[in-house]
């Protein structure tokens, strides 16, 4: 019998227990202790895009513990830890030309912050130490990262956060008025972005090419044209947070290869051993890469596990796996689930809009009184899919969005895509 001793992520601490005791899993699945079945629409966290249990890993694992399960990176390397970085560089692409290791998204971000701010340092302009972040962005849960996440409010409580954050305020335009308002408000988003660059301080922009948490977001065409010219005029660097959005889970290897400027930085975990060791990593641009070799300057960066042969091992085959087969499967499926969910959204007059980015989705959820719903009903939501058979994933970017997101597998079944949506159907219809 367990004692209860665990405090669970972002929950009251005399909570004792979660409402569901997962014992197994098994392709897009996982059961509870009584064997019943759930479809596990949020990927573990995101990061079990190719299901469980699968047997690839199971031989490379064991393989790996049997050769070598840990080196210490200050003193050594290993084959798996250097193969993995290689490998990783070349399947990104984008001109990165070396790898930091991490052992999570926050990590990586934390890293990237102090990678981007001594650039600043050793190129002779070290009063540019600001990082300019988005108020509805999420990076993590480390200080730093905390200190670079507009989503998170309770930053009294933990003060004092980092110092050096401005946010920039997310253009925004949901639901039938949207455009209108967009058109209006374009100027004004302008005006902000670029007083922002002209305090001649900024070191770095921090952004999700997918807001992943603020409710599945991306940077108008507009804006990001404006937003990349400044990063240009100004030389200041750019950190691609991919936490979630690498790997295919956008339609392509990682979201940024869209962007009209290529990162300096990027961020990168979750996805990259399927859940089933931590890790993460940040990648490095020649133009910073030769900064830092220039002055025979280091990376004060490391923890404990960094580059660990066995999530090195593991990483090599996610890379074979998540190909370019893979990434046109996940583009069918997203064309898929688009077109069934714009037919659940005529028919529910709560949904507001359905956002979706490859096998990212958002369903935006309103009120009676055309607001977005509470936290308390999202609550509610979620039992009633977990009582459906569904795991899936609530989000609230208080004032301005809330709903249900989906984060799915990579490889489900057009039929099981299609009972997933009258799931959905009945449990966005019992909304009060």
């Amino acid at each position: 019998m367990a004692k209860n001793s665990v405090i669970y992520p972002l929950s009251n601490v005399n909570k004792q227990s979660q409402s569901i005791l997962i014992q197994r899993g098994e392709g897009s699945y996982v059961l509870d202790e009584n064997g019943r079945r759930y479809l596990d629409l949020n990927s573990g966290l995101w990061n079990v895009p190719l299901g469980y249990g699968l047997r690839q890993y199971e031989r490379i694992i064991a393989e790996q513990c049997h050769t070598l399960h840990y080196v210490n990176l200050i003193s050594a390397s290993s084959p798996k830890t250097d193969q993995f970085a290689d490998e990783m560089i070349d399947y990104a692409g984008g001109g990165f030309v070396r790898l930091v290791y991490a052992c999570s998204g926050s990590e990586a971000v934390e890293c990237a912050v102090k990678i981007a701010r001594k650039y600043m340092h050793i190129s002779g302009q070290p009063e540019r130490k600001v990082i300019l972040s988005f108020d509805m962005s999420y990076h993590g849960t480390t200080c730093a990262a905390m200190s670079v996440s507009g989503m998170v409010k309770e930053t009294v409580e933990y003060a004092p956060l980092m110092e050096g954050v401005r946010f920039l305020r997310t253009p925004f335009f949901p639901g039938i008025n949207g455009a209108e308002k967009e058109e209006k408000e374009r100027e004004e988003y302008l005006k902000d972005l670029e007083k922002n660059f002209r305090e001649q301080d900024v070191a770095a922009v921090l952004l999700e090419p997918v807001m992943g948490s603020g409710g599945i977001i991306s940077l108008p065409d507009w804006y990001q044209t404006r937003l990349f010219d400044l990063v240009r005029r100004y030389g200041v660097v750019l950190i691609a947070d991919e936490v979630a959005t690498g790997f295919g889970r956008t339609g392509c290897k990682f979201a940024s290869e869209k962007f009209s400027v290529k990162p300096d930085l990027l961020c990168l975990s979750k996805a990259v051993t399927n859940g089933i060791m931590p890790m993460g990593a940040v990648l490095i641009n020649r133009r910073i890469a030769d900064a830092y070799a220039s002055k025979k300057e280091y990376i004060n960066h490391f923890s404990t596990q960094n580059g660990n042969p066995i999530a090195c091992a593991i990483g090599c085959e996610t890379l074979r796996l998540i190909d370019e087969k893979m990434i046109r499967t996940i583009n069918r499926q997203s064309d898929q689930w688009r077109k069934l969910l714009e037919v659940l959204r005529q028919g529910q007059p709560h949904v507001r809009e359905i956002r979706i980015q490859g096998l990212m989705i958002a369903i935006d959820l309103v009120d009676n009184e055309g607001k977005p719903v509470s936290m308390d009903e999202l609550n509610l939501l979620e039992s009633f899919a977990l009582r459906q058979g569904m795991l899936l994933y609530i989000f609230q970017c208080p004032g301005r969005t809330a709903g249900l997101m989906l984060m799915p597998a990579y490889e489900l079944t057009k039929e099981e895509i299609a009972r997933a949506v009258r799931a959905l159907d009945k449990v966005i219809g019992s909304i009060g």
